[in-house]
């Protein structure tokens, strides 16, 4: 099965969040794709932030079992999107692998701010920016 890769900086709030409404949002039936999340500057095996978890929950995912994973060239050529948060994170994928433009995109327009650090005020805002969006490529996707 093709994925979809939602990708942040340490693949502890922002990406999981994305995977984990994707999924919640029922968008692995609906569009054939197996969400996946990574993180560019990350070690394996990290959790998802108390904060993530606790904002991802009250839009009814659950990330509380995430654990990190760096992108990778594997995880590059198994997917058929990959999503990232900011036009940074952009940049930077696209200078790692150079072949990847025909399917990096960034979730929206505007970067989600990393709430990394931040009260639960800011990851709920992250969260329900992350949710809006992830609704919206479900919506553009469905086969």
């Amino acid at each position: 099965m093709d994925k979809i890769v939602f990708i942040c900086t340490g693949n502890t709030c922002r990406s999981p969040i994305a995977e984990g409404l994707f999924k919640a949002m029922n968008g692995e039936q609906k569009t054939g794709l197996k969400a996946a999340s990574a993180g560019l500057f990350t070690a394996d095996g990290l959790p998802a932030s108390e904060n993530a978890v606790i904002a991802a929950h009250e839009l009814g995912a659950d990330i509380s079992q995430h654990t990190s994973t760096l992108l990778n060239q594997n995880l590059v050529n198994d997917a058929k999107y990959l999503v990232c948060m900011t036009a940074s994170h952009y940049d930077q994928i696209l200078s790692k692998f150079p072949n990847v433009g025909d399917k990096l995109f960034t979730l929206l327009p505007t970067d989600i701010d990393d709430p990394y650090g931040g009260n639960i005020d800011a990851y709920r805002h992250c969260a329900n920016q992350i949710q809006s969006a992830v609704k919206s490529i479900i919506e553009r996707l469905v086969k």
